[in-house]
């Protein structure tokens, strides 16, 4: 297993080797390590990481060219807040993607579109960004916990307690209370 560190980006002729040996690459990635999802994690001292196995293999479509794919699997947990109470949440990941890898948008657009394509920069892939764009893409759009109950909302509701945070704003403006007068 290699962690993200040892893999930054893999050059074209590295990647040609690893298509052409049918080869895999088994990474750890720490949620931290990729910007993107730690911006959306609520806690910084719980340390989660993704575990990311890339195969590589040719696939002959019947276009002009050969277009190698690489085929994702990404499994872990990241931490997310929950958009109903707001409290941290562990959502588990579990990603098993094929992409087929192109050098540019003309090529993505020659393809048949059942294909998910990953644009290689310079002819190099960026297993980092790979992985981080999948599970985006794999995330909910409004996490939440499954459990209701889990969720600090439902205590205060069930307590029967009234939050009314603007109830105090009218004496901030030192109007007072003006709806009798007239």
């Amino acid at each position: 297993m290699r962690t993200a560190m040892e893999v930054g980006r893999i050059g074209s002729a590295e990647l040609k080797d690893l298509v052409a040996g049918g080869s895999t690459l088994d990474l750890v990635f720490p949620v931290a390590s990729l910007a993107r999802l730690a911006a959306l994690s609520p806690s910084a001292g719980h340390e989660t990481s993704l575990r990311a196995s890339l195969s590589f293999q040719s696939a002959a479509e019947g276009y002009s060219q050969v277009f190698p794919q690489v085929h994702v699997r990404v499994s872990g947990a990241v931490d997310l807040a929950c958009q109903r109470c707001l409290q941290p949440l562990v959502l588990p990941v579990a990603i098993d993607a094929l992409l087929t890898m192109v050098s540019s948008e003309e090529q993505a657009a020659e393809l048949a579109d059942p294909f998910d394509t990953v644009l290689l920069e310079d002819g190099e892939l960026a297993p980092a960004q790979v992985v981080e764009d999948e599970v985006l893409a794999g995330l909910p759009l409004a996490p939440r916990h499954s459990d209701e109950t889990s969720c600090g909302r439902d205590a205060r509701m069930i307590s029967g307690e009234t939050h009314r945070p603007m109830a105090g704003l009218a004496d901030l403006f030192g109007r007072g209370d003006r709806q009798g007068e007239e």
